[in-house]
């Protein structure tokens, strides 16, 4: 509510609430206003609904398409080399993008001073990123003229990746947390995120206009940044906080100096990658993993009791599991450069850190802090956690082992295990998508005691953290209320009462009897 919007109609209201309007004027403020919180979690469960719907299809549905072909011919070029694109495209961009896009809309600007501007803009980053990873899924799936699509959506791609970081590190925020490790690192990956759509732009440029392809070493150099120059930092940066305090870590070891070395060998890596140099890329990965790992303490014991409220209780060990995967996908990813006529390990490689690795972290974090995100939400099952945790983990070990020996012509059996890992992987998938939705569809609970609610408590902050009480009180007598939609910061419920000639305990007792059936 802007001071100029309350200045309007006021003249009709009651003589108590053009009394609020003008303390508010004035710059009498009661409390932290509720409001920007449920904006920001509105932005974010777009993100996160946009990176479930890519998840679900553009994403794996044509990953295991493209994988039964593989099967069926046993011929990893099987599939349409602009279909195998778009699907890698649709899970880093499309999914795993808009999730950290999101989440770092939401929760970075907590550690910073920063004011609630950046909500318009948020929604039109939002806007631009999803229209760009729909293009640039139709570009390589259905598209007759495809090159235009591919630099259209490589645009606005970086349209949306340029307003988003402007949101975030524009010069007024200032830093009110003193652990920098977590805005560093994630700083860090999204340097290299918009290294990777440059290349992603000039890869379109380049691309085949019959094909809808990006040529293979563009396509190599982008995959190898957005994976290792853009997600595993901000992995790292977001796990110094979420997968520490779910695992009761000991403080990371990621202080100045340390910040500092990571920062080089993710600018070092880049720059291999950019010059092709798979090799260097590749040991430089091993290193910065073996550094992320022990400056998080991953496998250290843990200093607290892990926290598993609300969520699967196992959880804890697959967070490990995911680390284990990222360490096996690094050196994987180095085999596959000393071995580059072994089709099946560069493959291994990357399914072992993005499904592996980025996948399971998800499915392991998501879960936990996203419903408390979306407005302190409960998760919609633990059961289903359960169930895609352990599903994606076998699916992931069968697809990494039966590609690598596929693809080499190892083994014979190794070709009837990929579409099964497929199935396995596909069900994992729909199962966290189900469960999450399910908890963004659910309404958000009262978690604080109905003993708290009182007359002294300003209208503006039931009406502004649970819009339903607006039709409530006007039921019960605020009729005031209902002829205005804006409603002073200052105004108590007392006060409301009072200028309506309602009895003000009597509305209390109506908020107590309407928040009793929504308590968590």
């Amino acid at each position: 509510m802007t001071l100029a919007g309350s200045a309007r109609g006021t003249e009709s209201l009651p003589e108590i609430w053009r009394a609020a309007f003008e303390r508010e004027r004035a710059g009498v403020r009661t409390g932290a206003d509720p409001m920007p919180e449920r904006r920001a979690a509105r932005l974010l469960a777009a993100f996160i609904a946009v990176g479930l719907f890519f998840l679900a299809l553009p994403g794996t549905l044509i990953g295991v398409g493209n994988l039964l072909l593989i099967a069926m011919e046993r011929l990893p070029t099987a599939p349409r080399p602009a279909w195998i694109q778009a699907h890698g495209q649709a899970q880093i961009l499309g999914w795993v993008g808009s999730f950290m896009l999101g989440i770092a809309l939401f929760f970075l600007p907590k550690l910073r001073v920063a004011d609630n501007r950046h909500i318009r803009l948020g929604w039109l980053a939002w806007v631009l990123w999803s229209a760009a990873a729909l293009i640039r899924w139709r570009a390589g799936t259905s598209a007759s003229d495809p090159r235009p699509w591919l630099i259209a959506a490589a645009l606005l791609f970086l349209a949306a990746f340029a307003l988003v970081q402007w949101i975030l590190w524009r010069p007024q925020h200032r830093s009110s947390n003193p652990d920098r490790a977590l805005p560093v690192l994630v700083a860090t990956g999204f340097a290299g995120l918009g290294l990777a759509l440059l290349v992603n732009l000039a890869g379109a440029w380049a691309s085949n206009p019959v094909t809808a392809t990006i040529p293979p070493a563009w396509d190599q150099t982008l995959i190898e940044l957005e994976v290792w120059a853009f997600i595993l930092p901000v992995a790292a940066g977001f796990s110094t906080r979420f997968v520490a305090t779910a695992l009761g870590l000991r403080p990371h070891r990621f202080r100045a100096r340390p910040q500092l070395w990571l920062q080089a060998g993710f600018t070092v890596l880049a720059l291999a990658a950019l010059t092709r140099v798979f090799i260097a890329s590749g040991v430089l990965a091993v290193a910065l993993v073996a550094a992320i790992v022990w400056g998080l303490r991953i496998f250290e014991p843990p200093a607290s009791a892990p926290k598993r409220e609300g969520v699967y209780a196992g959880f804890t060990a697959f967070l490990r599991i995911a680390y284990i995967w990222l360490c096996a996908g690094a050196a994987l990813g180095v085999a596959a450069a000393l071995v580059p006529a072994h089709p099946g390990l560069a493959g291994a490689s990357r399914h072992a850190v993005t499904v592996g690795f980025v996948v399971t972290l998800i499915f392991c974090v998501g879960p936990r802090i996203l419903p408390s995100f979306l407005n302190r939400r409960q998760l919609f099952s633990r059961s289903l956690m359960a169930l895609t945790l352990w599903f994606i983990t076998a699916g992931c070990l069968m697809r990494v082992i039966s590609e690598a020996a596929a693809y080499g012509d190892l083994h014979s059996w190794a070709w009837t295990w990929l579409p099964i890992s497929a199935y396995i992987e596909l069900l994992a998938i729909l199962l966290f998508v189900i469960n999450l939705a399910g908890t963004m569809l659910r309404r958000a609970p009262v978690w604080f005691r109905l003993e708290t609610i009182s007359v002294a408590t300003p209208l503006y902050w039931y009406t502004s953290s649970y819009p339903r009480t607006r039709a409530v009180l006007v039921q019960a007598g605020l009729s005031t209320l209902d002829r205005t939609k804006d409603v002073p910061r200052t105004l108590t419920l007392e006060e409301a009462a009072a200028a309506d000639q309602v009895d003000a305990e009597q509305l209390v007792e109506t908020l107590r009897s309407f928040f009793r059936t929504k308590q968590s």
